[in-house]
């Protein structure tokens, strides 16, 4: 009988430290303890011509979030490059939560897309964080582009259809700019619009 009792004690024991664990892991991520304070989520280079993206992330902690892609158009409205994107939506999450960065979906289009190309411009949904996406003015078959004017877009999914969209122009010139986009919100008094903030937007002449 003493043997079972202590087994019955070691088990709630197991039970209650993996739950103090997880607990954790849950309240401090979000304040960022144990995480870079900056990191890139492209593998572009941070040298010559670039626009480079700059935002805080912070990880909703809600079924149905936390999703965003960063992508480029022309002028006409033509789609050019993925600059990043997060991996569930792009590995086919599009299909289950038609909500979830519907108009990089529609633009995108990532069901024509090979797995290598999805691989490419997408990565898993990170902790919350300070962040940084470079774009090198290619296309997305890695062709260097010539234009002058292109549009920039940051769309995040919050929670369901509460949606959030960046966007600007980028002019390319010889001097070096920097912008802070103003963010549109589907729900304008959503409670989760801190997913996406402290968004800056720079060119770089090279």
């Amino acid at each position: 009988m003493k043997k079972r009792t202590k087994i019955i004690l070691l088990i709630v024991v197991c039970v209650i430290v993996a739950f103090v664990v997880f607990a954790y892991i849950q309240v401090m991520n979000p304040f960022n303890i144990g995480i870079d304070p900056l990191r890139t989520q492209s593998v572009q280079s941070d040298t010559g011509k670039r626009l480079e993206i700059t935002f805080s992330y912070s990880k909703q902690r809600i079924i149905a979030s936390s999703q965003y892609a960063f992508w480029i158009e022309d002028m006409e409205g033509n789609y050019i490059d993925t600059i990043y994107v997060t991996q569930w939506t792009a590995q086919g999450g599009f299909s289950y939560r038609p909500f979830s960065i519907p108009q990089w979906v529609s633009v995108a289009n990532p069901s024509s897309m090979s797995q290598s190309e999805i691989d490419a411009i997408s990565g898993a949904t990170p902790h919350s964080g300070d962040y940084k996406i470079i774009w090198d003015f290619t296309d997305r078959n890695g062709n260097a582009l010539t234009g002058t004017q292109y549009r920039y877009f940051i769309e995040g999914t919050m929670n369901n259809e509460d949606n959030v969209l960046f966007s600007g122009v980028i002019d390319i010139g010889t001097e070096k700019w920097e912008e802070t986009p103003t963010p549109t919100f589907s729900i304008p008094n959503s409670e989760y619009k801190n997913m996406l903030t402290n968004v800056r937007v720079s060119f770089f002449p090279g």
